[in-house]
């Protein structure tokens, strides 16, 4: 810890990520990419491109399969992220969940955000940006968004019959658009 305290101080590399960290990375970004490729063929199968990646895939049946496995492989990792980052942080009885240590958004990121602009525009200098910039901390809370949204649907669209016992069928088209629209965001 020390020394890598020391090399952010010197401005050399800094290794974030253990090795665990970077093999959850690399798992997550797999199974974003299968679920884009096989859901957006989905999505969109009256293109020629969608024909060809079912094609690929065997079967569109294959091709659902392939998605709800890439769909469990992303929230599981999400899943263990969140319960881990949650069980460190409640151990810390130091840590300042507003702090420069914090993915949490605080004021100075919108000061930062603010003296970013003017930075790009020649009308003041570059922020100091703490240890996660506005823009790192936009993107971590984007994924959770995205979970919610991305995840609820898939769970409703991936199991009907329970969804149904409880809620109006409608609610499997709002489900549908959303759970497909939302990754073109």
């Amino acid at each position: 810890k020390i020394e890598e305290r020391r090399t952010q101080i010197t401005g050399k590399h800094v290794r974030r990520f253990g090795a665990m960290w970077r093999i959850a990375h690399l798992l997550f970004a797999l199974s974003v990419m299968t679920l884009v490729l096989t859901g957006m063929a989905a999505f969109f199968p009256e293109t020629d491109w969608a024909k060809a990646v079912m094609a690929a895939f065997g079967s569109p049946k294959t091709a659902g399969l392939v998605h709800r496995v890439a769909a469990f492989t992303m929230l599981g990792i999400f899943f263990i992220h969140f319960i881990y980052v949650m069980q460190k942080l409640l151990r810390d009885r130091n840590f300042k969940w507003f702090g420069p240590d914090s993915l949490v958004p605080n004021w100075k990121d919108l000061d930062d955000m603010i003296g970013m602009f003017k930075w790009f525009v020649g009308k003041g200098s570059r922020p100091r940006i703490e240890r996660w910039s506005y823009w790192e901390k936009f993107d971590y809370w984007a994924v959770f968004w995205g979970m919610a949204i991305i995840g609820g649907s898939g769970m409703m669209l991936a199991f009907p019959h329970v969804v149904a016992s409880y809620l109006p069928g409608w609610v499997f088209n709002v489900a549908m658009v959303v759970h497909g629209e939302e990754p073109v965001l």
